[in-house]
């Protein structure tokens, strides 16, 4: 899988580490929202001088909407986010189904790069307000090697687990655990990749191959060894002309067979229809620009009545 070793200068271990995973620091526990837009406030006040413009993400739907329209059955999440700098975005998560419980801000979140130490960190770290937890990844980036570690101040170890990744190959160490996953990415031929997934803590391996048959069909196969059937199940992609493509998946454990189809339409956007005969239909319109509306409708098979409805778009101010 190639090469992953990194030249790096002598130093000790714990220098080395903070070296690789610069950590960021931690609120207090007690911190409440107050405080937290207070932070937001000083940081957009401190780059006043800047072209200041918030954009909104916002998704509304209803559940089973066959049932009549109804306060109880509306869904609705916001998400703010303010450029702050070209090296911070901050920003904030709304929940409509929150607010019964007194605060609708779901969390907060800032995403932040900076040039370090001859590389690239990327650190995108929210904290949610029902619990005062801070969570997130930091990434960095440097030579072709990738390190992610996953944080969470609720936990007893703050970093969850790291992981470290070069030219195909994973490998990830779960810090409370001590366990370890592994995953190796192969190009077997120039139509065939192979991806092997192993878990020791699961005591498991997965395998996953895609094969091009030809210039209109790839094949799919995954493969769980441990499990009946060697847990496989199959999937065809095939594209019948410019605008049209048929995706079924059958498996082995279920016998069942589902299948997807995929039309693009005008102006960008894509119309895609799940069919799954023994539980549900879903048709979804999608656009490759966030400024327009996206749509989803999810039915239960035999009930086409009960649908959940969602609509979204993202508005730039």
């Amino acid at each position: 899988f190639g090469d992953t070793r990194v030249s790096q200068p002598k130093t000790s271990k714990h220098k080395l580490l903070h070296y690789l995973l610069p950590t960021p620091p931690l609120p207090p526990p007690t911190m409440n929202f107050s405080k937290i837009v207070l932070a937001l406030a000083l940081l957009a006040g401190a780059n006043a001088a800047k072209d200041f413009r918030p954009t909104a993400s916002v998704s509304v739907g209803h559940r089973n909407i066959g049932s009549g329209l109804s306060a109880d059955g509306i869904q609705g999440e916001v998400q703010l986010e303010s450029e702050v700098s070209d090296e911070l975005k901050v920003g904030l998560n709304y929940d409509h189904e929150q607010a019964s419980g007194g605060n609708p801000i779901k969390s907060v979140f800032a995403r932040l790069s900076q040039k370090m130490a001859g590389g690239d960190v990327d650190a995108n770290l929210e904290m949610n307000m029902g619990d005062n937890q801070l969570a997130g990844d930091v990434t960095y980036n440097r030579n072709g090697n990738q390190v992610v570690a996953h944080v969470n101040s609720g936990n007893s170890n703050v970093v969850e687990r790291v992981e470290l990744s070069r030219d195909g190959f994973k490998g990830t160490f779960h810090t409370g655990s001590q366990n370890v996953d592994l995953q190796a990415q192969v190009d077997l031929d120039s139509d065939t990749n192979m991806l092997v997934k192993m878990s020791q803590a699961d005591n498991a391996a997965s395998v996953e191959i895609n094969h091009n048959l030809d210039a209109d069909t790839d094949v799919q196969v995954n493969l769980n060894p441990s499990a009946d059937n060697m847990g496989a199940n199959v999937e065809v992609t095939r594209r019948l002309d410019a605008d049209n493509t048929v995706k079924p998946r059958f498996d082995m454990n279920s016998k069942k067979l589902t299948c997807a189809w995929v039309r693009k339409l005008d102006a960008g956007r894509t119309a895609t229809v799940n069919v799954d005969p023994d539980n549900s239909f879903d048709l979804e319109v999608e656009s490759n620009n966030k400024a327009d509306w996206s749509g989803k409708i999810s039915a239960p098979w035999g009930n086409p009545g009960d649908a959940d409805i969602k609509v979204s778009r993202q508005f730039s101010f």
